[in-house]
């Protein structure tokens, strides 16, 4: 490995381990003491770009690119979005003005490989930008970021592939993969598939294990005891995305599941999940008095969980085949269209049966339905805070949502 190979492989390991320090410390070792002559001046430029390359990179694990973004006639705008694409300017100039010598073509060499980076780091935020946009949406089909996202990895496969960047090569393709993995599981999940759905998160999972392994920044892990989590926002929102996604398998696969175990410790698995939305249906249903909450999808699946020639009760409380069923069926497919065209909770009170059957649409195939054996008020806060916490979880919007403003 050539001198800058190895020089720019440590700068770049620096980065991947969080070590931003030992990066600005490294590059400065370097800079003063670089001994080659010859391109000193363009090596020089290159240098002086990677502690800027550093700065981007700090900001960019803790969240930072969707984040002050100022723009008006007096004030440029200063998003990381635009930091990247001006480095980006920086090293491409830089690469266009290299004198075609053996030492200065390593160095347009470098260049070409570290725009590259620049360019994929651009791709994610715009990604980031569109999750969260997404995430105020009612309604939305993961398989479209699903697109998306293997859109990026297929771009940038053989891209910045020089040696001296596979450090940060590595931590790239386990960010673009773990994203992958879950936004394919909430698809799959919609789809009501157990064992895909299971298998990408256990792939999600093991790629968030190898990217902490990867994270040796000492500097921050060292005052750890003065902080409630050292990890970087980036991954700390990874990890609560990946709750997220486990929590809603969960929930759909709640009878599978238990049918594996005993029901006390079932209820103790789930207790330790990041939300445990089986057990606040159990909650509101005894709290309010509802006869019956369930999970109900209109399309005929091909499910390996749900007996009865693929019953479309998703998960019910009390874990049993609500009475009403037929009426259901009728019910969401009598109002389907109003329940998808309308963000709102819809009451129907029967006369006949004295009873208030409550819908909501959870996404375009899955309807929350709460039945009540009295006359409910629309005006009801406890249900509709209900519905709306849970929705808001099921469709990982506050996941996304909350990439905007994160908080340790």
């Amino acid at each position: 490995m050539e001198k800058e190979d190895e020089f720019l492989f440590n700068f770049f390991t620096h980065i991947s381990q969080l070590c931003f320090d030992k990066a600005r410390e490294h590059t400065e070792k370097e800079r003063e003491g670089s001994p080659i002559p010859v391109h000193s001046a363009s090596w020089t430029i290159f240098l002086n770009i990677l502690p800027q390359v550093i700065l981007a990179e700090k900001s960019y694990i803790e969240i930072g690119f969707l984040q002050n973004k100022h723009k008006s006639f007096l004030r440029k705008d200063n998003s990381l979005r635009s930091i990247y694409e001006s480095l980006k300017s920086d090293i491409k100039r830089l690469e266009e003005n290299c004198n075609h010598n053996q030492h200065e073509e390593r160095i347009t060499n470098y260049c070409k490989h570290l725009a590259q980076f620049l360019s994929a780091r651009i791709n994610l935020i715009d990604f980031y930008d569109k999750i969260h946009i997404t995430g105020s949406n009612r309604f939305f089909k993961y398989s479209d970021l699903v697109t998306q996202m293997e859109s990026i990895i297929e771009k940038h496969s053989h891209s910045f592939t020089d040696i001296s960047l596979t450090p940060i090569k590595a931590i790239f393709s386990l960010e673009c993969e773990i994203l992958q993995q879950l936004l394919k599981a909430l698809t799959e999940l919609q789809r009501l598939q157990f064992l895909p759905s299971l298998a990408l998160i256990h792939g999600a999972q093991t790629r968030l294990a190898a990217w902490e392994n990867k994270m040796q920044n000492r500097e921050t892990w060292k005052l750890g005891f003065l902080k409630n989590n050292p990890l970087p926002l980036l991954y700390q929102w990874f990890v609560r995305f990946k709750g997220a996604v486990l929590s809603k398998f969960s929930l759909y696969f709640h009878d599978t599941l238990a049918q594996q175990t005993t029901l006390s410790e079932m209820k103790q698995l789930c207790s330790k999940l990041q939300n445990d939305y089986f057990q606040r249906m159990v909650q509101f249903q005894k709290k309010y008095d509802s006869s019956t909450v369930v999970l109900i999808t209109d399309n005929q699946v091909s499910c390996d969980t749900i007996e009865y020639n693929c019953f479309p009760v998703i998960v019910s409380c009390p874990m049993k085949t609500p009475p009403q069923y037929e009426t259901l069926l009728k019910m969401i497919g009598d109002i389907s269209n109003e329940l998808l065209g309308n963000d709102k909770i819809i009451y129907k009170y029967s006369t006949q049966e004295q009873c208030t059957y409550v819908l909501y649409a959870i996404e375009l195939n899955i309807y929350l339905v709460m039945i009540f054996e009295s006359k409910k008020s629309e005006k009801d806060v406890y249900i509709s805070n209900f519905v709306s916490e849970l929705s808001a979880n099921l469709r990982c919007s506050k996941i996304f949502v909350s990439l905007k403003n994160p908080t340790k």
